[in-house]
């Protein structure tokens, strides 16, 4: 393992080198030269940065990013190891936001888009919950709506979700032709995966407009799956936190009551690909999942300067030539729970 002096010697380097590209290149084009260095940090581990310390929104912003990455961290390297054909795709997220250009008081990042980056998809709920927001605030009575049917084998689960897509445009014509309601708001895909039954549960969460309409609807979609369960179709009045819940990301990949499997996640990720998680449903507001390739941040908690911080995995941050640390994120002991991947112990 490398001494820090040395380390930060490198990153001093790459640093240097990395400026003088970005003015000779207009800004665009070296964002992933410094994404290969991974040293060790000494910096200690204090629970702070949650426990009522004040900081700016944008401190606090880019320290949520950096949780993210040292969560997507955590999972990655399985995610590459397995030789999918996503592999390359997975590569692109190892670098994601990997090298932070600052310039006076603007940080600059490249992001890879990918579905499966929690950092992407922080954004992609920002920007999910911003576009649809103002259209589904209104809807008359809106209903969280859960629509779901019998888990199916991984051979089946490509299949199944195109039918889905299918039958639930069967119901809103349906719905229109027998019952005079045209149906208005949100659909949301998401899948989870069974791990005891070595299956998966393809399902929709929707905010439509109407009790009757959500009574309605799961009507007609038994009618399409008459195996499933009518328990399982759910709805309930529409509350202050449920536009967040339902633009959360597709499917969980870490969490305490999840079945962590690498080959399952992949599964379901080549199984959306090329698919839309998010659509509309009557309304006119209609947002790209896409997330811009480059973006930009204002920052107020460091002097302006000319710096290349690089993320050191082992830091939890992105770290200067001098070796200034440019977050200040520190994990809570529950952030070092994933971020140590205590969920993949029982898989041992």
């Amino acid at each position: 393992m490398l001494s820090q002096t040395v380390t930060m010697s490198k990153v001093h380097t790459l640093a240097k080198n990395s400026k003088k590209s970005l003015t000779q290149s207009n800004k665009a084009h070296s964002l992933d030269t410094l994404a290969q260095l991974v040293t060790k940090s000494s910096k200690p581990f204090i629970d702070k940065a949650y426990k009522g310390v004040k900081i700016s929104e944008s401190q606090r912003t880019l320290q949520a990013r950096a949780r993210s990455k040292a969560y997507t961290f955590s999972y990655l390297f399985d995610l590459i190891d397995l030789d999918s054909n996503l592999q390359k795709s997975y590569w692109q997220t190892y670098h994601c936001s990997n090298v932070v250009l600052q310039e006076g008081e603007k940080i600059t990042s490249r992001y890879c888009n990918q579905r499966w980056c929690l950092t992407c998809n922080r954004i992609r709920t920002a920007k999910m919950i911003n576009g649809y927001k103002g259209e589904l605030d209104k809807l008359d009575n809106a209903q969280f709506l859960t629509l779901t049917f019998p888990n199916v084998k991984a051979y089946k689960l490509k299949s199944e979700i195109l039918e889905m897509s299918s039958n639930l445009q069967k119901v809103r014509r349906n719905l229109k032709k027998t019952y005079g309601y045209t149906l208005k708001g949100l659909r949301k895909y998401e899948c989870t995966y069974n791990e005891k039954r070595n299956d998966y549960n393809p399902h929709y969460h929707l905010i439509i407009e109407g009790k009757e309409q959500a009574e309605k609807v799961i009507d007609l979609w038994l009618k399409l799956y008459p195996k499933a369960e009518r328990k399982a179709q759910e709805y309930s009045s529409v509350n202050e936190g449920t536009i967040k819940e339902l633009c959360k990301y597709f499917t969980k990949v870490v969490s305490k009551d999840n079945d962590y499997n690498p080959k399952a996640l992949d599964i379901m990720f080549r199984a959306c690909k090329g698919l839309r998680t998010f659509q509309p449903i009557g309304i006119k507001k209609d947002v790209s999942e896409d997330i811009e390739e480059i973006q930009a941040q204002t920052i107020d908690w460091i002097p302006p300067q000319n710096e290349v911080f690089v993320y050191i995995r082992e830091a939890f941050d992105w770290v200067s030539g001098s070796g200034e640390v440019l977050s200040n994120y520190e994990p809570t002991k529950e952030d070092l729970e994933v971020i140590n991947q205590r969920y993949k112990e029982h898989k041992s």
